[in-house]
């Protein structure tokens, strides 16, 4: 028996945000996400967080010879970005290592997102 695949109107809308995140160290994407989501559970709460349904979806590795540059596109429920966006911002610190992130904008596709701020 196979199982049926919900129609769109069924579906739960999403928002893709972009964002370049600055190290002075390398990061691992494991360890991206685990800052991005535990600061989003500090901030908002495990309920929360759990309905901003946070996501990375693409990322790329930019070396300077100063720090390292990472372009995102996150992933998160439609009428949560602003939350998502206000998580982002409070992040500083991934244990030693300082970080700043960067919200670029939010699109409601990839490929708007991309063609817009040129991130991938």
């Amino acid at each position: 028996m196979k199982l049926k695949i919900l129609p769109p109107t069924l579906r739960e809308k999403k928002r893709y945000i972009g964002i370049k995140l600055y190290s002075k160290e390398a990061l691992t994407k494991e360890e991206i996400y685990n800052t991005l989501w535990y600061n989003t559970i500090n901030l908002y709460g495990e309920i929360e967080a759990s309905k901003i349904n946070l996501w990375i979806i693409n990322s790329k590795e930019i070396r300077n010879p100063d720090h390292f540059q990472y372009n995102m596109i996150i992933k998160c429920q439609r009428g949560y970005e602003e939350k998502m966006m206000t998580a982002l911002a409070s992040i500083y610190r991934n244990r030693t290592n300082r970080i700043v992130v960067h919200t670029v904008g939010t699109s409601g596709t990839i490929k708007s997102l991309n063609k817009k701020y040129n991130l991938l």
